[in-house]
């Protein structure tokens, strides 16, 4: 099976060191040294989870979780602080984090949130930054916003793959009618919220069957699939 990539995104050498010695043998650990160089790394390398320091040059840990935030959901991230740090933590209540680990790092507590990373992973089959296994067959690439079976891609609108995008990217959670509408239509092109069930109902064929579960009266909720 291989590796998942991990992130590691330090401005201190013996962190970095300390984290890559910890996790080197389970996983793929990739290493940035600010949070410029570390989004760079995140674009090239697609890690499936990012364990970062908060105060560093150039881009700040929190600054470079909120430009990704910007195009991807999916990523795990743990932040590394020290406790002058933590009123920065306020500031990170919308980045979906996994953990935040106090230094100095120690060995289990770092892999104590690896492993909540992984399972949530495993749980909702995410198997890279980009990349959300749907079933057996079907997979949804947020990069190229192409929903694949058996590596053919499906025949999708423009409007299809912008719901598809924003179901998926909230994959677990709940979303309502208008918060697809909003991210789907401009505000002077929004359709009825009939039409857009309409247009769900359209899309489930092209999906696997019990994807996008019903919330009565109020949306709907992705599961995938084993």
């Amino acid at each position: 099976m291989e590796k998942l990539t991990i992130l590691v995104v330090d401005d201190e050498s013996i962190n970095i060191q300390i984290i890559s010695e910890i996790l080197t043998d389970v996983y793929n650990i990739k290493i940035a040294k600010n949070g410029e160089s570390g989004y760079e790394a995140y674009e090239k390398y697609s890690p499936a989870l990012i364990i970062s320091d908060i105060n560093m040059p150039i881009l700040n840990g929190i600054e470079m979780v909120s430009k990704i935030r910007q195009k991807d959901q999916n990523t795990k991230v743990i932040f590394t602080t020290s406790h002058s740090d933590l009123d920065y933590l306020l500031q990170s209540s919308s980045l979906k984090l996994i953990k935040y680990i106090l230094k100095p790092i120690k060995r289990e507590e770092l892999l104590e949130a690896v492993n909540i990373a992984v399972e949530e992973l495993q749980k909702y089959k995410i198997v890279s930054s980009h990349i959300l296994q749907l079933d057996k067959e079907y997979v949804w690439d947020f990069k190229t916003l192409n929903l694949m079976k058996s590596d053919q891609a499906i025949s999708l609108t423009p409007t299809e793959r912008k719901i598809l995008n924003y179901l998926f990217s909230n994959v677990g959670s709940m979303v309502t009618y208008d918060d697809i509408l909003y991210e789907a239509w401009e505000d002077y092109d929004m359709p009825s919220k009939q039409t857009l069930k309409t247009m769900i109902t359209n899309l489930r064929k092209k999906i696997p069957e019990n994807i996008i579960h019903n919330i009565y009266g109020i949306g709907y909720k992705i599961l995938t699939t084993s």
